[in-house]
């Protein structure tokens, strides 16, 4: 397909070559590079999938086992989303507590917000939905050169 390069590059060499051509982006770049070193974001643990179903919503669904609505939070920040998971439970009767945690984050523009959240068959959905309009072409700008 025409205007699409396929470039072969261990992914962390991606964020050099991309900085050869862009501006103003380092502190994104920044981001991302901490993001890859956290497990709360690269972590398996709860496996997750993220679907797009049109250009203005897109689910995630998270597999979160035995955990219930109320051992659930959902918190969004500005570009954050993040799922805590805590539960507790005994095994056998009198004997001791045990703990499963987990924190799941995701990033995403600041366009969007969580539209809906629910749990069926120990899946959590995600609705996020994008309050962007899409704009119109615009025209390039010439410079003239002195």
């Amino acid at each position: 397909m025409p205007g699409n390069i396929l470039i072969n590059v261990p992914f962390s060499n991606f964020f050099n070559i991309v900085k050869t051509f862009t501006i103003g982006f380092d502190s994104m770049f920044d981001e991302f590079d901490r993001m890859l070193d956290s497990p709360e974001f690269i972590g398996k643990y709860p496996k997750s999938i993220i679907t797009k179903k049109n250009e203005k919503n897109y689910t995630i669904e998270i597999d979160i086992g035995n955990f219930t609505k109320k051992d659930i939070k959902i918190e969004t920040t500005t570009n954050f989303l993040t799922i805590f998971g805590n539960h507790k439970y005994t095994k056998n009767k009198g004997s001791e507590i045990e703990k499963k945690q987990f924190k799941k984050s995701f990033v995403f523009t600041d366009n969007f917000k969580v539209k809906k959240a629910k749990i069926n068959n120990k899946i959590l959905k995600i609705d996020l939905v994008s309050n962007v309009l899409k704009s119109k072409k615009e025209k390039p700008n010439l410079t003239k050169i002195q």
